[in-house]
């Protein structure tokens, strides 16, 4: 768990923050949008100030975030879950805590955490308001001097007091159900593998599903839009919103459990694509072809959409821009 005592009373108040906001979105998941958004909302923390400093103001944050999600369906939330990139969040800015001696995480620390962990919609739209990463640590270090610091308290607790996760890089909670990126070693996949699998969880948390299937790695790849896997969907005419209308069907219903969890047809379909790219990092292509040979998942949304699963792996073996070979 979490230590929350931990956190700095500011901090606390950040994350219930986030969780606010992505209620009053009607978001399943707490994104790194939200949890940024939440260091704009609070107001007098060392982030607040930071962002204000480097011009990043709410209003511009709230456009962007806008622009990059599209459209906002009105769901039944009963429940938020943390994505695994905010658990990384988290897990950065107690290790940035560390690394400056300090005893408790701050909003000075979640801010560097939301940049380091740097594919998530927060990092994204900070690098594009100009808050880079060294702007950021440049600022921190002259509040600091001049002995900006947050206190501790008790701050609000809500969801997060007892939320489950992990403390620092590495570890685990027993018994939880580990995110993909840490299943699957990063290194073996690329880096638009990497954004494409945590907008499927992003994705699957946002449809209200039980588990991260195969059709939510469909979205994820198209959500992502660069790469073999992007560009066949493009080619054979997939396009994101009307393939998430169909998704809805295609997931199994049932009462969502409290963390993220994995189909097994999509991790076998990540495992055999492991297994084809031959220890080369694995591509959206490779993910692709084989998630769309789960005739309950990805395949069954391709075809809801009149798109044959042949069709995509045809495009796909035309595409000569990579190396990497698909699933035979």
């Amino acid at each position: 768990m979490y230590p929350f005592e931990r956190f700095s009373e500011k901090a606390k108040r950040v994350l219930a923050l986030a969780q606010d906001e992505a209620e009053k979105a009607h978001h399943s998941y707490i994104g790194t949008e939200h949890v940024l958004l939440g260091l704009l909302r609070e107001g007098d923390g060392l982030a607040a100030s930071i962002l204000a400093n480097l011009g990043v103001e709410i209003d511009k944050v709230r456009s962007e975030i806008q622009a990059t999600l599209g459209r906002n369906e009105r769901v039944i939330v009963q429940q938020t879950i943390p994505t695994s990139r905010v658990k990384k969040v988290i897990e950065i800015a107690f290790e940035e805590a560390k690394l400056m001696s300090d005893t408790h995480v701050g909003t000075e620390h979640l801010l560097l955490g939301l940049q380091i962990e740097g594919e998530g919609i927060a990092a994204r739209v900070l690098e594009d308001l100009g808050a880079t990463l060294e702007k950021v640590r440049a600022q921190i270090g002259e509040l600091r001097r001049e002995g900006r610091g947050e206190g501790e308290g008790a701050g609000p607790r809500s969801f997060w007091s007892g939320y489950q996760g992990s403390t620092g890089p590495g570890s685990r909670a027993p018994g939880r159900a580990a995110s993909i990126l840490r299943a699957q070693p990063e290194p073996h996949l690329t880096a638009e593998a990497r954004s494409a699998v945590a907008l499927a969880e992003e994705e699957s948390l946002h449809l209200g599903a039980t588990a991260v299937g195969t059709e939510h790695l469909l979205l994820g790849i198209l959500r992502q839009g660069a790469g073999r896997g992007s560009s066949a969907l493009a080619r054979a005419g997939v396009e994101l919103g009307r393939a998430r209308d169909h998704v809805g069907t295609a997931s199994e219903g049932g009462e969502r459990p409290l963390e993220l969890v994995w189909a097994p047809a999509a991790r076998r379909a990540l495992a055999e694509a492991a297994t084809a790219a031959r220890g080369l990092p694995v591509d959206t292509g490779v993910i692709l072809a084989s998630i769309v040979r789960d005739e309950a998942g990805a395949a069954a949304v391709l075809r809801r959409l009149g798109v044959e699963p042949e069709t995509v792996g045809a495009w796909l073996a035309q595409d000569g821009s990579g190396e990497i070979p698909l699933p035979a």
